[in-house]
């Protein structure tokens, strides 16, 4: 069916350039007028485009059928004006008649270019709006629909990359693991619907508190990742307490106890990023044996 249309387009367009072909030739076979004047020349050289044009339009097409009879209608008010003039070479017209080429020609051309105009904008419109939900249904692929941080799947993806441009740069890279304490109770006591209400939070202050350079993952179903780059081990407790710090006042707010045990190491040059989110897990889970509701920053 597809086919069937394509090629009754294309017919269409060639007998249209066909059409086009035969009045420059009839248009070419008459006798010049001598001396021509500036309209004489333009009318030539627009009666000698109109095949460029034609196959323009064979070439670009268009969807919308407002834009398409706007196209239309600026051809035959064109073609009208090129069949005035071929008349007036039969009959000599002369007067307003013999001068109504020069009128219709640039006319119709003008409403064609509009035409075109509208259909160009049109496209960059569909364009843009192909691009944003191209770049929405990514954004949706790599992010959390829950805490609005990336995913697992994206720090898998990517991690490796953004440490290897770290290195190359011989840039100190930090990194906090974050577990909420307790949260199978919380979901217990207070419902899943709580307990989503707790990821959200967490989300948040994370993202408010990080900085624009750093990367912030949720790893897990109540685990989270913070890779901070070019900063030593200071400066990333100083920026988990302020998270730690933000989600327990937010917490207290809603009536939910819980809280927080985060281990912070750094990247070991030549590490494989598995084993430095391993080493940070571990270090994460001192926290837990030592009492939960804690920061643990690795010793070596």
């Amino acid at each position: 069916m597809e086919n069937f249309k394509s090629s009754k387009i294309l017919i269409s367009y060639l007998i249209l350039i066909v059409v086009t072909l035969t009045l420059v030739y009839l248009d070419s076979s008459f006798a010049k007028v001598e001396n021509p004047s500036s309209k004489d020349i333009i009318s030539e050289f627009l009666i000698c485009i109109q095949p460029a044009i034609w196959i323009y339009f064979g070439k670009s097409g268009f969807r919308n059928s407002n834009h398409c009879r706007l196209m239309l209608g600026g051809f035959i008010i064109l073609y009208s004006g090129i069949l005035q003039d071929l008349m007036d070479e039969f009959y000599e017209i002369e007067g307003v008649l013999g001068e109504l080429e020069n009128v219709l020609v640039p006319i119709g051309l003008i409403i064609i270019s509009i035409a075109v105009i509208l259909r160009f904008l049109e496209e960059e419109k569909n364009k843009l709006l192909l691009s944003q939900k191209t770049e929405d249904i990514y954004n949706k692929s790599i992010k959390d629909p829950l805490t609005g941080l990336y995913n697992r799947y994206h720090l898998e993806e990517h991690l490796e990359t953004i440490l290897d441009r770290l290195i190359d740069i011989d840039a100190d890279v930090s990194v906090a693991f974050i577990d909420i304490d307790n949260f199978k109770a919380v979901n217990d006591v207070y419902g899943h619907v709580k307990g989503d209400e707790v990821l959200t939070i967490l989300g948040t202050e994370i993202n408010r508190c990080i900085r624009k350079s750093d990367y912030a993952f949720r790893y897990g179903g109540d685990e989270f990742l913070i890779i901070y780059p070019n900063t030593k081990v200071k400066t990333a407790l100083a920026i988990t307490e302020r998270v730690k710090k933000n989600i327990s006042i937010s917490l207290k707010i809603k009536g939910i106890k819980s809280s927080l045990s985060i281990g912070i190491t750094t990247y070991q040059k030549f590490e494989n990023y598995k084993n430095l989110i391993d080493r940070a897990d571990k270090i994460m889970y001192e926290s837990k044996r030592n009492g939960k509701n804690q920061i643990t920053i690795a010793t070596s």
